[in-house]
Formats: C-alpha cells, structure tokens, sequence
C-alpha cells in the first residue's frame, strides 16, 4: 500500500486554482481576483495563496505584476519548465537559510541554556529517525530542529525572520527530499552541527552550517543541469 504522504497547504491552493481555471473561470488575460478575495474563498492565508501564484506563475499559468496582480497567461502548465523552476524555487529558500541559520548557530553556542540544549538534542533525534522516511515528515522534523537552533540563539530577529518563513521552509524541504536522496550522511552533518552548538564551539557551529546548506545549494544546481 502506497504511504500516505501531506501536500503543502500552497499546493493545495494551486491545485484548486488550477481546477477553476480549468474549468473557465477566467479567459486568457483576465485578472484573478486579489490575494485577500482568493484567501477567503479558499479558507486559507494570504501567504498561501501568494505562494500559491509564485507556483503557477513558475509553470507558465499565471503571470504577476507587482502592485497590480495575477493575469492568466495559459489554462494548462508549462510541464518542461516545471523541474527547474522547482529547483530554483528551493534554491532560493535555502540561500536564505545560509543567512539566517548560520549566524543563528555561532549565536547558539553561545548563549543557549540547559532547556535549549535538551530541546535541540531531542528535536535532533526526531529529525534523524525519519531520514530515509517520508518525505514531508523529515521536511517537518528538520525545520523544527533548525527552529530550535535558531530559538537558542535568543534572537528574537532571527526567529521572527525564521518563523515568517517557515511555511515555505516545509514546502520547499519537502520538494528537496523528494529530488535528493537524504542518508546517513546527511544526518551526520546534523549531528556535528548540534554537537559544536552544544559544546560552546560558535565558529564551529556556523562554519558546519554554512557547509552543508552552501552543500545543498551546490547539489540543487548539479540537478538543474
């Protein structure tokens, strides 16, 4: 039996946007409604549904003017482009990570206390457990590991930048378990990361950080060739 695995609330939006587009809602060069008017229709956030049109704006449905809205440009997805406006996508995503997460694991070492340190190594072992699971699961439990890290760090800057993304964090994790494989290895970059954090070893800590985000940005761009 084929697991069952969630699908980011973004996709979801899309999927049903893309289903009354389908359905001939909007012709060609119609403006869709605003973010606010398509978030309540869809009962979801106004962030879920502007990552929503990010998506379909990516495979060639929709294209957006900044400051004005979404216009209909084709009623089927540009199926070729998809790969790599999804590879681009997570790069993306993860160039921002290297900014917030680096800092936020030498700022870690730092100052975390004795509650940070159970928090981040039991949020480690969860993480860790799921390698070679599903998909979203891992995505799940390695963003909360990084969540933690960046908590210890008592900036509360860096969590709110972190926090504001971390929707998006999910998704575009999920998508890169799914292109990637993610092993033992991957799982022992964690494990070094966490234990320079919990051994008071700041420049460690952001020099294995950046290491293995700038390692995944360098993995993305060998599938985009």
């Amino acid at each position: 039996m084929e697991a069952i695995t969630r699908v980011p609330l973004s996709e979801k939006a899309a999927n049903a946007l893309l289903a009354e587009i389908g359905g001939g809602r909007w012709q060609i060069g119609d403006q869709l409604p605003g973010e606010m008017a398509l978030a309540a229709e869809l009962h979801v956030g106004r962030s879920t549904i502007r990552e929503a049109i990010r998506l379909l704006a990516a495979r060639g449905v929709l294209s957006t003017h900044q400051g004005v809205g979404a216009f209909l440009t084709a009623t089927t997805a540009r199926q070729p482009w998809d790969h790599l406006a999804q590879v681009s996508a997570i790069t993306e995503v993860v160039q921002v990570r290297v900014a917030i997460e680096t800092r936020a694991a030498a700022l870690a070492a730092q100052s975390h206390d004795d509650d940070d340190a159970t928090a981040i190594a039991a949020a480690l072992s969860e993480r860790n457990a799921l390698v070679g699971g599903a998909a979203d699961s891992l995505a799940a439990a390695d963003i909360a590991l990084h969540r933690r890290i960046v908590a210890a760090s008592h900036n509360s800057l860096l969590l709110s930048l972190f926090d504001s993304m971390r929707e998006r964090l999910v998704a575009s994790m999920t998508e890169l378990n799914t292109l990637m494989l993610i092993d033992q290895h991957d799982a022992d970059e964690h494990t070094a990361v966490v234990n320079a954090i919990l051994q008071r070893q700041p420049g460690t800590a952001e020099d294995l950080t950046r290491q293995h985000l700038l390692g995944l940005a360098r993995s993305l761009a060998a599938l985009s060739k």
